[in-house]
C-alpha cells in the first residue's frame, strides 16, 4: 500500500522494527487553580474534546493542521488564539482528544490550532526542537509554524496581541523555541514534559538532553534565548509542567527550562546579571488524585509572574489531567488545560514589548558588539513612541 500522510489517526506505518529501534536508541489565580486541581475522577471528553464548535481539517502550504472553533465564536470580535503542538507518535486529533482543549476553549472562547507534524518531517511524528535547519526563526518546521500562525490571525478574527504556544514532550521543546524566535508573534507558552530551551544540533545530543539536561542548569541556554530574541528580547512568560517519574524526558529539564527562562526574561528587561534571582516567590504544595504536587511562582522586579512550574510527584511522561481514554495522560493529576490557559491568557504581547522598551541599558551578555549598540535607539524611540501614544 503506498505510503501516505493524509490520514489523521496514530500512524502505525513506520512498523514496530523502526519503534523498536527508536526505543533502543532512547534508553542508550486560586480559584482558578482549584477548579483546575481535583482530587480524581474526570467528566468525559468527546473526541474533539466538546460537544459544540467546529473542528476542521485544514492545510497550510501542503501541510495539515486542524483548528477548532468555538461555539460563540463571533467573526466581529477578536478572540485569543493557542497554537497547541503534539507530542511524538500523535496527531492533533488524538491531541485535542487527550488534553481536552477544547473543551476549554469552547468554556473561554478561543480558537486553537493544532499542527500536524508529517511522517516525512519525522517518522516518529516528533518536532525537530533540536535542530538548527528546523527550530530557528525564518528555518524550516518553525518557519512553517509561525507562518501557519499569522494565517489564522489572518483569516479569523485573533486577536494578535494574545497568541499563545504550547505543547507535549517534543512539542513543548518546539513550544519554548517558538515563543523565542518569534517573541514578536507569541505572547507567552505551555511546556508539558518537553526538554529545555537548547540548540543541541543532533539526535544523539537531543537524547542525551532528555535523559540528563543540558549539564550546565539552564544558564546558559538562557543567554541563547536572549541573543536569540535580538532587537524583540521581552519577559518570555511560560508555565512548565513535568511529573518527577518521567522517564522519557528527564525532570531536570523542568527545572533547567524554569531557570533558563527566567534568566533570558530578566536580561530582556532589567539587563543586570547580578540582580537575577532564581528562588522561587510562592510555592505551594497540594495533592490531586493519587499524586502530589509542588506549584512554584517567579515574578520579576516589576512584580509580573514570568514562570509558573508544576511539578507533579509520581507521574510519568503524560499530561496532567488528561481524558482516561486516550494514550500519554495522567487523568489524576491536576488539569493542565485550564491551568495553562489560565496562565496565558493573562498576557498581551504589546504590554511586554512596552515593558522591554522602556528600559533605559541595553542588556549585556559579554562584550558589546556593533549590533547592540545599534539597537539602542531605536529601543528608546520605540519606548518614548509609545509613552506619547499611550
Amino acid at each position: 500500500m503506498p505510503s501516505t500522510d493524509e490520514t489523521d489517526t496514530t500512524d502505525e506505518s513506520v512498523g514496530r522494527r523502526t519503534l523498536l529501534r527508536a526505543r533502543e536508541v532512547l534508553q542508550s489565580s486560586s480559584s482558578g487553580v482549584k477548579r483546575a486541581v481535583r482530587s480524581g475522577g474526570r467528566s468525559a471528553i468527546s473526541k474533539t474534546g466538546a460537544d459544540d464548535g467546529t473542528f476542521l481539517h485544514r492545510k497550510h502550504d501542503d501541510r495539515s493542521y486542524r483548528l477548532y472553533v468555538p461555539p460563540d465564536y463571533d467573526p466581529d470580535e477578536p478572540v485569543p488564539l493557542l497554537v497547541l503542538l503534539h507530542g511524538c507518535r500523535q496527531t492533533p486529533t488524538a491531541f485535542a482528544a487527550a488534553t481536552g482543549m477544547n473543551e476549554v476553549a469552547a468554556d473561554e472562547t478561543f480558537l486553537v490550532a493544532y499542527p500536524k507534524q508529517s511522517i516525512f518531517g519525522n517518522p516518529l511524528r516528533c518536532w525537530n526542537w533540536y535542530d538548527d535547519a528546523d527550530a530557528t526563526r525564518g528555518n524550516g518546521e518553525l518557519a512553517w509554524l509561525a507562518d501557519l500562525t499569522r494565517s489564522v490571525t489572518a483569516e479569523f478574527a485573533v486577536d494578535a496581541d494574545r497568541v499563545y504556544v504550547a505543547g507535549l514532550s517534543a512539542g513543548g521543546s518546539m513550544a519554548a523555541r517558538a515563543l523565542v524566535e518569534y517573541a514578536d508573534l507569541f505572547a507567552a507558552a505551555g511546556v508539558h514534559s518537553g526538554p529545555a530551551y537548547d540548540a543541541v544540533g543532533s539526535t544523539v545530543a537531543a537524547l542525551s538532553q532528555m535523559y540528563r539536561g543540558d549539564g550546565q542548569g539552564g544558564l546558559e541556554a538562557g543567554i541563547e534565548a536572549y541573543e536569540a530574541m535580538e532587537e524583540r528580547s521581552r519577559a518570555i512568560p511560560t508555565i512548565v509542567f513535568h511529573g518527577t517519574d518521567d522517564d522519557v524526558v528527564d525532570v531536570t529539564n523542568a527545572r533547567q527550562l524554569t531557570e533558563g527562562t527566567l534568566r533570558a526574561s530578566h536580561l530582556g528587561v532589567d539587563g543586570n546579571e547580578q540582580t537575577l534571582e532564581i528562588e522561587p516567590d510562592r510555592v505551594e504544595t497540594g495533592t490531586s488524585g493519587p499524586y502530589e504536587y509542588a506549584r512554584r511562582q517567579y515574578h520579576d522586579g516589576t512584580g509580573t509572574l514570568v514562570v509558573e512550574e508544576w511539578l507533579v510527584d509520581g507521574m510519568g511522561h503524560a499530561w496532567a489531567g488528561g481524558s482516561p481514554d486516550e494514550q500519554f495522560t495522567a487523568p489524576d493529576g491536576p488539569d493542565a488545560s485550564r491551568l495553562l490557559w489560565e496562565f496565558v491568557s493573562e498576557y498581551e504581547r504589546s504590554t511586554l514589548e512596552t515593558a522591554a522598551d522602556a528600559r533605559w541599558t541595553l542588556p549585556v551578555v559579554g562584550p558589546v558588539s556593533r549590533s547592540r549598540l545599534a539597537r539602542v535607539p531605536a529601543q528608546v524611540r520605540a519606548a518614548f513612541s509609545r509613552l506619547i501614544e499611550g
